[in-house]
């Protein structure tokens, strides 16, 4: 839709202004350039396009606008293609992310963009702008842009680039078609070759874009690949270190609990051996009681009336000796010259 037939609700305004520094696809002469775009890569027949700028060669200038319907769509795909009398050949393509364009001051953005090949080189770039229009959460788009553009972001969608290897394998087959057929009917065997020679360098242009693609997945592998090795490293060595920790700490636990329990060993005999200091001192001490008793008892004590005897044991009373018959303890009324069964006298 051009630019003037602003659709109702919110709408992305498009205006291609120029391409820069293009790749040439054309053998013979100057290409003729045109810029194409859509926001669903799934439809071909979304596509607009501009006019076709004549003989403009690597630098086409358009100028010109167009307004679509806008449903916060992720990506813009652009293309740059040049029109042919068959079928018309990709210059360049590149996927441009709208976030730029939803977050920029009045949604505005004025930038270069950069645009590749399938195999991933960059091949000049196209200046636009873009502007959201009606979008909820942004600012109204009617903005001035920056006097001068931006470098902005844009690069390879997966479905696009296959998008775009099909696109040049028509291209490839209806050139070689239209080279058999033209054959039939050339005049001068001078047009056949000149065809024959253009068609010659188309197809090994395409052999050299599919070697630069194949090289490129080559690189993208080995890339992957000594990922991949140095993740395996980093972790072996991760694990290596790991276990070395726990060997440490197992060992080290070992050595604490050896420790533990050498210190629980001495401990217990300590404890064992102040027990035994103590009943060696116990036993010392009954011998002494017991042999300061015998002493006492050889001296004859004098009877007391509430004194404790054994048996041998002996006292004086009343002048006289006696010896104790029975252990007992004693009480008043038991006196050696009264209680025969206690007591003898000597």
């Amino acid at each position: 839709m051009m630019l003037g037939q602003q659709p109702q609700g919110p709408s992305l305004a498009i205006t291609a202004h120029n391409a820069s520094d293009l790749q040439n696809v054309e053998t013979f002469g100057k290409q003729d350039p045109y810029f194409q775009f859509s926001l669903d890569i799934t439809n071909p027949k979304s596509f607009q396009k501009s006019f076709v700028h004549k003989d403009a060669g690597k630098n086409p200038v358009w100028n010109q606008s167009f307004n679509i319907p806008l449903n916060r769509e992720p990506e813009l795909f652009v293309e740059i293609m040049d029109e042919e009398m068959t079928a018309d050949a990709v210059i360049g393509f590149a996927a441009i992310p709208l976030t730029q364009v939803y977050n920029a001051p009045g949604a505005t953005l004025y930038g270069n963009f950069d645009l590749y090949t399938t195999a991933l080189k960059q091949v000049g770039t196209v200046t636009l702008t873009l502007t959201a229009h009606n979008l909820p959460g942004t600012a109204p788009g009617y903005g001035a842009p920056s006097s001068s553009p931006i470098r902005g972001e844009s690069r390879i969608n997966e479905i696009h680039q296959k998008r775009i290897k099909s696109l040049k394998s028509k291209e490839v087959a209806t050139e070689v078609g239209a080279a058999a057929l033209g054959g039939l009917f050339a005049v001068g065997a001078g047009l056949l070759a000149n065809k024959l020679v253009q068609d010659g360098h188309k197809k090994e242009q395409a052999r050299k874009e599919q070697e630069a693609e194949a090289q490129a997945e080559r690189e993208r592998l080995e890339s992957e690949k000594k990922a991949l090795e140095e993740q395996r490293s980093t972790y072996e060595r991760t694990h290596s270190e790991e276990e070395a920790k726990l060997a440490r700490e197992q060992e080290a636990l070992r050595v604490q609990q050896k420790f533990n329990s050498s210190s629980e060993d001495q401990a217990r005999i300590a404890r064992e051996q102040e027990a035994l200091r103590i009943q060696q001192k116990f036993n010392s001490s009954s011998r002494e009681e017991h042999h300061e008793h015998h002493h006492h008892s050889k001296h004859h004590s004098s009877w007391n009336a509430t004194g404790t005897y054994s048996v041998g044991e002996k006292v004086t009373y009343q002048g006289r000796e006696f010896i104790c018959l029975q252990g007992h303890t004693s009480n008043p009324t038991w006196e050696p010259t009264q209680a025969h069964s206690l007591w003898r006298a000597e």
